[in-house]
């Protein structure tokens, strides 16, 4: 298991994770959860030799497996539960 492999398997440890090369130099991530359903991402050469990039892509990928298991807040339960009338001008 090479290092980038190594680093996302500790970040996504509730997955199995395996790294396929890429003719850029990039990496396809597939992420496997012990159901069976598979979440893929292609990350570019630049990503993976950024600490800030790399960082900003695992947070990326956190928020899209949030979504995929309904995890984030429904939409309305972040708005106002107040609505207001639009102004109106004579």
């Amino acid at each position: 298991m090479d290092l980038i492999q190594q680093k996302f398997a500790s970040v996504f440890s509730a997955y199995q994770v395996t790294t396929q090369p890429r003719p850029d130099g990039g990496i396809l991530l597939s992420l496997r959860t012990p159901d069976g359903k598979v979440t893929r991402r292609v990350l570019s050469y630049s990503q993976m030799h950024s600490a800030e990039q790399l960082s900003w892509a695992i947070s990326a990928i956190r928020r899209d497996l949030a979504e995929q298991a309904s995890e984030l807040p429904v939409i309305n339960m972040l708005q106002s539960q107040q609505r207001f009338a639009l102004p109106t001008y004579r």
